[in-house]
């Protein structure tokens, strides 16, 4: 899912968790194989946020697409998987990690 500048800054809030720039120049790869979505990068690999059906929108979940190689120069890409971290994505902006 594609974050809002106000989902994106609260997110790097409530997680600690860094955005790669849309200007980047990996974003059009990226796009291309994972689709339009903000992109994060922790200290675990590459993540997007997916949406909690169950929350109406206020609510989405991290997904971790790949995994720092042992010596943290490349990310290896692996099935989605989820983190079990919901954040808060509503306006009003901050939630707690699950």
């Amino acid at each position: 899912m594609k974050l809002n500048s106000a989902q994106l800054a609260s997110v790097q809030e409530q997680l600690g968790i860094e955005a790669i720039p849309e200007e980047h120049p990996l974003m059009p790869r990226l796009q291309k194989a994972f689709g339009d979505h903000s992109f994060l990068v922790d200290a675990k690999g590459l993540n997007i946020i997916t949406e909690d059906a169950e929350s109406s929108g206020s609510d989405g979940n991290l997904v971790k697409l790949a995994s720092w190689s042992d010596d943290r120069t490349q990310l290896n890409i692996h099935e989605p998987e989820d983190r079990n971290v919901r954040v808060d994505l509503s306006s009003s902006g901050m939630g707690s990690m699950n």
